[in-house]
């Protein structure tokens, strides 16, 4: 289902990450924002006029049924995501959904088959493939210089006792599990992105320091991929000695990404963030892909992938065991 321009879009959920979704599509002329749902009427009231609409609810199922949209932006707390995904698929409008799709792979596959059912666009957030050092890094693994890849290396670790802006991320029924969902989401794509494959065998391990986040806040994911390497993932919310960062090993090479900071072969390289950042690219993205009909880059088809290590990561926390992703 092909859309015209201005692509008239709603936002389901309009927090922090909406803000950051409003700055970005403030830049681009082929989406307009026409509405917004809250069940705070004061933050919906307050960004549909910052965007320059006028609708604001506090239900989103009023919203699909009072506005003409082509579009919705989901920015709900995780486990939220399918069912507006549902009902807009029902009326033949195009999704994008912040990541995690869903924290279920059952919803996941529910969200994909709705969406490819109703022809319409269904695109993920998973906007570190939309940062330009990742995108020269994956340009650098596929050309071959790295030779046969055989290991990945992925860490996220920092000191974190809360999350002011995003307060349920310590509520479990709303945040799925934050660390494995809220931040691991991020590192399991973009390796499996990195590497063009999918995760096989996979053993994962948590642990819990903090009380507060009724979950692990340690994490750990050891992972087997397609093309034959090894990978890595650790997370950890209570290290004040930060990192952020990838490592890809190969037979002729290795590459590391901190940042802005390429080094390949022991040479280093500044890559800089492209003009709007990640957030911009991605949504410009999510814009053409439904103005030209087609496959967005991380579409749901796409990052199942993705979803299937995850769920294969807390299959393995709950029941100490290697499971299988491929088999999910």
């Amino acid at each position: 289902m092909v859309a015209s321009p201005p692509i008239k879009i709603g936002f389901i959920g309009c927090g922090n990450i909406a803000n950051a979704h409003l700055q970005a599509i403030e830049r681009i002329p082929e989406i307009e924002i026409v509405a917004g749902a809250d069940i705070n009427e004061d933050r919906a009231r307050e960004f549909v006029q910052k965007a320059g609409a006028q609708a604001y609810f506090t239900d989103w199922r009023q919203m699909l049924e009072e506005v003409e949209l082509d579009a919705i932006d989901q920015c709900t707390p995780h486990t939220l995501h399918m069912e507006p995904t549902l009902a807009a698929a029902e009326r033949g409008i195009h999704v994008f959904t912040e990541k995690p799709m869903a924290t279920e792979l059952a919803e996941c596959d529910r969200m994909i088959a709705a969406c490819e059912q109703a022809g319409v666009v269904l695109m993920v957030g998973q906007v570190l493939r939309f940062y330009a050092p990742h995108i020269e890094a994956r340009r650098i693994v596929g050309s071959g210089q790295l030779g046969q890849v055989k290991n990945v290396i992925r860490r996220r670790w920092s000191y974190t006792k809360g999350v002011s802006s995003q307060p349920w991320a310590s509520d479990r029924a709303l945040a799925g599990r934050w660390l494995l969902y809220g931040l691991g989401t991020h590192a399991a794509d973009l390796i499996l992105w990195m590497t063009d494959s999918e995760a096989t065998n996979v053993f994962a391990m948590g642990r819990q320091i903090h009380p507060m986040w009724d979950d692990v806040d340690e994490l750990t994911i050891q992972m087997e991929l397609s093309n034959g390497a090894m990978a890595l993932q650790t997370h950890c919310l209570n290290c004040y000695a930060s990192a952020w960062d990838l490592a890809v090993n190969g037979t002729d090479d290795s590459l590391y990404v901190n940042g802005e900071t390429l080094i390949v072969g022991g040479e280093e390289r500044h890559v800089p963030m492209q003009e709007g950042g990640g957030m911009y690219t991605q949504m410009a993205e999510f814009a053409s892909a439904v103005l030209e009909g087609r496959e967005p880059e991380a579409s749901g088809k796409d990052v199942r992938r993705t979803y299937a290590l995850l769920e294969a990561a807390k299959l393995s926390m709950d029941e100490g065991r290697i499971v299988d992703a491929s088999q999910l």
